[in-house]
């Protein structure tokens, strides 16, 4: 049975990217490599700062990701200011996949 996997998906870098709206964003969750999601949030770059948006239904999906909350108040605490790009290495660096699907399949 496929196990889903931490990864992200950067939505503006993907072969629908003309179609995609609104402040820059990537989508945090467990993904399947066969499409579909335990549960997903998002993270949204806007002229203020760095902001999660997560529903109740994906706080259960937040709390096993401990090492996400940690690099957040990390990048808060340095006071760092990562771009969406750095941002994703920085989820590369603790075992997150990129899932972004840049080329139709």
């Amino acid at each position: 049975m496929e196990r889903s996997v931490k990864a992200f998906v950067l939505p503006h870098e993907t072969w629908y990217k003309y179609v995609v709206s609104g402040k820059p964003y990537l989508h945090i969750g467990f993904y399947y490599k066969s499409g579909g999601t335990d549960g997903e949030f998002k993270i949204v770059w806007d002229e203020i700062d760095i902001q999660l948006q997560a529903y109740s239904d994906s706080w259960a999906v937040l709390k096993q990701m401990p090492e996400l909350i940690d690099l957040m108040a990390k990048i808060h605490i340095e006071k760092l200011k990562p771009t969406i790009q750095e941002f994703s290495e920085m989820l590369k660096n603790i075992g997150f996949k990129d899932f972004t699907e840049r080329e139709r399949k």
